[in-house]
C-alpha cells in the first residue's frame, strides 16, 4: 500500500515542471501589454500609416478622428504605364489563282439563252451560248 508521502513527491514534481514549462513559453519574448494612458476625451493621437503601391491610379484619405481634432493623410500613387499593344497578325498572302470552273452543267448543242452565257460540258469542258450556223441562227451550247 502506498502512503500518503509517496503520492505527494510525484505530484508535487509534476506541478513544478509545468510551471517551469508555462513561464518558459509564455515570457520569451513578449512583454507585458500596456494601453496608452488616456488624458481625456480631447486627445489626438497620431498613427502611422503605411501605403502599399497599387497598379492603378489610386487617392488614398485616412481620417482619425476624436471629439474635437481631425486629422487627414491623402496620398497619390501613380499607375505603371500600360503594356504595349498587341499586334495582329499580317494577313494572309494573297494568291491569285483562277477560281475552279463553277457553272451550269449543260449539254453541247442544247438550246440556251442568253447569248454569251458560259457553261460546263458534261466532260468538263467549257462551254458558249452561241448562234449556230447550221440550225438557222438558233442559240446552242458551243465549245469556247
Amino acid at each position: 500500500m502506498l502512503t500518503r508521502k509517496a503520492l505527494l513527491i510525484p505530484a508535487a514534481a509534476s506541478a513544478g515542471l509545468l510551471i517551469v514549462l508555462a513561464v518558459a513559453g509564455w515570457g520569451g519574448d513578449s512583454g507585458p501589454l500596456t494601453l496608452p494612458a488616456s488624458s481625456g476625451p480631447n486627445t489626438s493621437t497620431t498613427q502611422q500609416v503605411s501605403i502599399v503601391p497599387t497598379p492603378e491610379i489610386a487617392e488614398i484619405t485616412v481620417k482619425t478622428s476624436t471629439s474635437t481634432t481631425t486629422t487627414t493623410t491623402t496620398t497619390t500613387t501613380t499607375r505603371k504605364p500600360p503594356p504595349p499593344p498587341v499586334q495582329p497578325p499580317p494577313p494572309p498572302p494573297v494568291t491569285t489563282t483562277e477560281p475552279p470552273q463553277r457553272g451550269l452543267f449543260v449539254n453541247e448543242g442544247a438550246r440556251c439563252d442568253p447569248e454569251g452565257a458560259t457553261g460546263i460540258g458534261l466532260r468538263g469542258e467549257a462551254l458558249v451560248c452561241r448562234k449556230d450556223d447550221r440550225r438557222a441562227d438558233r442559240l446552242r451550247w458551243q465549245k469556247a
